[in-house]
Order: C-alpha cells, then sequence, then structure tokens
C-alpha cells in the first residue's frame, strides 16, 4: 500500500485509532497512517510523507504541541497542515497552535462527519 500523501493521526486510545481512521478513510476517502506516540510519528512521518497532520494534545511520550514541532523540524513538514482533536480545552495555547500551523482545532467528543468536514475544508486551504 502507498500510503503517501494521507494523514497522520497521533493519538494513543486505540478506540480513538479505529473511530478516526473508519471516518476519514471511509467517509473522506483518505489514507491514514496512525501512531500511538510522538515518537512513533516522528518515525512514521519521513515514510509516510503526510498531507496533514492529525494529533491529539494529551500523548504519553510528549506533548502533541511537543510532537508538532518535531515534525515541523523534519525535511518536508514545516508547512503540512495540522488539525488537533482533543479533549483539552486550554483557550491559552491557542496563540502557540496557530503559530504552528493548526488550522482547526476538534473537541472530543466529536462527530465523525464533522471530522471529515474539517479535514476537507484544511486541505483546500481553509480552517478557522
Amino acid at each position: 500500500m502507498d500510503a503517501r500523501g494521507g494523514i497522520l493521526h497521533v493519538e494513543d486510545d486505540p478506540s480513538l485509532q479505529k473511530l478516526v481512521r473508519v471516518a476519514l478513510e471511509q467517509l473522506g476517502g483518505y489514507t491514514v497512517c496512525t501512531a500511538a506516540s510522538g515518537a512513533e510519528a516522528l518515525a512514521l512521518a519521513g515514510r509516510f510523507a503526510p498531507r496533514l497532520l492529525l494529533l491529539d494534545l494529551d500523548l504519553p511520550d510528549m506533548s502533541g504541541i511537543a510532537t508538532l514541532r518535531a515534525l515541523r523540524a523534519l525535511p518536508g513538514l514545516a508547512e503540512v497542515p495540522a488539525v488537533l482533536l482533543t479533549a483539552a480545552r486550554d483557550p491559552g495555547v491557542q496563540a502557540e497552535l496557530t503559530s504552528l500551523g493548526v488550522r482547526e482545532i476538534l473537541h472530543k467528543p466529536f462527530r465523525p462527519r464533522l471530522l471529515v468536514q474539517a479535514v476537507n475544508r484544511v486541505l483546500a486551504g481553509g480552517g478557522q
């Protein structure tokens, strides 16, 4: 399977990994590569060459912000749009997330169709 150009999803909860994969693949027609941690995302990113980064803020090994910063430092990923899918609701991090290229923040729990719509918007050049 050639997964180049899909969505790199970084989430440690297996049930959310599955829900996001099903929504994006079946409803959106996207290819999804899932990583359960920041370290795994960094290892996969070079081979996967994602078109979009979809991250949780609360990861087991490093925060979603630290993971996004590290991904941005990899060749070819500095300008890849990002979407956050998180249970956190800290408005204090909004400016930092925007500076890191986060175009949408979706809060858990979420509706699968709204996730697909947000991804479509971001990949079309839009976002919040």
